[in-house]
């Protein structure tokens, strides 16, 4: 696993100041997510969508997306469609962005199963 700086919303490798990810700012009403049991059964229901965009130097590579659920406590990845699999390379980029180190727990909680689906 990577260790990362964190200024706001931005993640650097230290091991390569060239690769970045910036997470975008949560549009509080556009970004609300829900109708999925995995992301609103937490005690506080409330789930957003978090963009994440990853960089080498100026160039923009991917964006990625989770899911931040429980007040914030936690940013899980989607799960494929109609099943609780979430693919091991979304799960691993979870990681590298969980700043409260809950990330197992609620995949745990949410009943999601990391999968090389």
């Amino acid at each position: 696993m990577c260790v990362c700086y964190i200024i706001s919303g931005i993640y650097t490798y230290e091991n390569n100041l060239n690769l970045w990810i910036k997470r975008k700012d949560i549009d509080f009403n556009r970004d609300k997510f829900g109708g999925e049991d995995w992301a609103t059964k937490h005690p506080v229901p409330n789930a957003y969508r978090e963009i994440y965009e990853i960089y080498y130097n100026s160039s923009f590579v991917e964006e990625r997306m989770l899911v931040s659920v429980d007040g914030f406590r936690a940013s899980l990845p989607l799960p494929k469609v109609g099943t609780n699999k979430v693919r091991k390379e979304d799960y691993q980029f979870a990681k590298i962005v969980d700043q409260l180190n809950t990330l197992d727990k609620y995949i745990s909680r949410a009943n999601l199963e990391v999968s090389d689906v």
